[in-house]
């Protein structure tokens, strides 16, 4: 029993971890003893390697797909433009999506800092003529990914047939006869809840599909997400005017965002969903390099170990109600003008989308409420989008966080038909 607070963290990975500390950890409670951070910090600074040590950054970063095939490295993209074709090709799933064409394409995007990266997506398109008016809709489905490994991207995972998809839209989008646009919207270093980075991948995806389909360059659009994907959806939302004004959405749907680190901060930080909330701060960190120093050595050493998690092990973790404050190498880690920046730099509402919005959240006004991500952060956006002219829904639904998703699902697709015009 001793040994699970600390295994959980990571599965399989850490199950090495959870052994050689297991007369150290104790339980949940004995690591927020300072004695036993210290020993763990020790015990972990013994086992850091030289190239670890000297590069603190590139020791948390996803290991990359290995291979010469799509993912390999596609070199300097800084003459590229935004949106520009890198490679691309055709895909056959192992679990086949029937009546649909596939392709997967990898584009020049921009990070956080401004740098050229390559991004990846998939495009869905059904073989079907479209017989509507107009051309065939788009729906740019952001899902959820919240995981730190390469391999759980959308675009790997659709290849191979582990796609999962939530919630579960993709069918009834392809059934309507609309493509679906999927981008790896974590990027290339798989920073999970990073605003920006997410945002220049979808917009810059958005970009790249309508140089791999002409038939798609006119068709209205919208945007869709949940949870890790409304992060995207909001961000992209947001930075289009600006970053993409070329581009032109009917609308965006956004469902149990995440809109404050500090509201997350109090919700998730030592309780259930601290696993997913210490996830986030390691993929903020791979876009904000000087967030490593908050990590101390026993933190810093189990990131390395589950830096290619995917979101099920990551979200199990929770079960041993991680305490960052008490792992970071100083006090009050949050509190520090590093980590309030970062939280500063990821909440929107600076600025307002021009195109329509709907938001929706489980409410405890309606039954249980969204247990994880609270209410209160996207009423908050709600009111300072439209403070700035912006035309905002806000649709509170029953239920916790995975309850409301489904429970939203026959309202946000009338939306979503309603602003396509279909």
């Amino acid at each position: 029993m001793a040994t699970k607070p600390v295994a959980v963290l990571g599965g399989t990975a850490l199950a090495g971890v959870g052994a050689a500390v297991a007369g150290i950890a104790g339980t949940a409670t004995a690591l927020r003893s300072p004695s036993v951070v210290r020993r763990l910090n020790s015990w972990a600074a013994r086992r850091l390697t030289a190239a670890q040590r000297a590069d603190r950054h590139a020791a948390i970063l996803p290991t990359p797909i290995p291979g010469p095939g799509f993912y390999s490295d596609p070199g300097d993209l800084s003459d590229r433009a935004n949106g520009e074709i890198v490679r691309k090709q055709y895909v056959r799933p192992r679990v086949p999506i029937p009546g649909a064409t596939i392709h997967r394409f990898m584009v020049r995007s921009t990070d956080t800092a401004g740098n050229a990266v390559p991004v990846t997506a998939t495009l869905i398109e059904p073989n079907r003529p479209w017989r509507g008016a107009g051309a065939r809709p788009v729906v740019v489905r952001n899902q959820p990914i919240n995981s730190l490994g390469l391999k759980a991207a959308p675009s790997y995972r659709i290849e191979r047939g582990l796609y999962v998809d939530v919630p579960p839209l993709l069918p009834l989008l392809l059934a309507k006869n609309y493509a679906v646009l999927i981008p790896d919207h974590e990027g290339p270093r798989m920073a999970y809840s990073a605003g920006i980075m997410a945002a220049h991948a979808v917009l810059d995806s958005v970009r790249g599909m309508r140089r791999i389909s002409a038939d798609l360059v006119e068709s209205p659009m919208v945007m869709d997400g949940y949870s890790g994907g409304a992060i995207a959806t909001v961000w992209a939302a947001q930075e289009q005017p600006a970053y993409a004004p070329e581009l032109r959405f009917r609308g965006a749907v956004a469902g149990g965002t995440p809109t404050d680190y500090a509201l997350l901060y109090r919700r998730m930080n030592g309780a259930l969903g601290s696993g997913l909330f210490a996830a986030a701060t390691i993929g903020q960190a791979r876009e904000y390099p000087s967030m490593v120093e908050l990590f101390d050595d026993f933190a810093f050493y189990v990131t390395t170990l589950i830096k290619d998690l995917p979101q099920p092990p990551l979200a199990a973790a929770g079960i041993a109600r991680i305490d960052l404050d008490v792992l970071a190498a100083i006090p009050e880690p949050f509190e520090s003008e590093i980590a309030q920046d970062v939280i500063a730099a990821n909440k929107p509402g600076a600025t307002a989308p021009t195109m329509p919005i709907l938001l929706y959240h489980g409410t405890k006004d309606k039954f249980l409420g969204d247990q994880f991500i609270p209410e209160e952060g996207v009423l908050e956006l709600a009111a300072s989008w439209r403070s700035k002219g912006a035309t905002v829904d806000y649709l509170p639904v029953p239920g916790e966080h995975l309850i409301a998703a489904g429970w939203a699902m026959p309202s946000v697709l009338r939306w979503m038909r309603s602003a396509l015009g279909d």
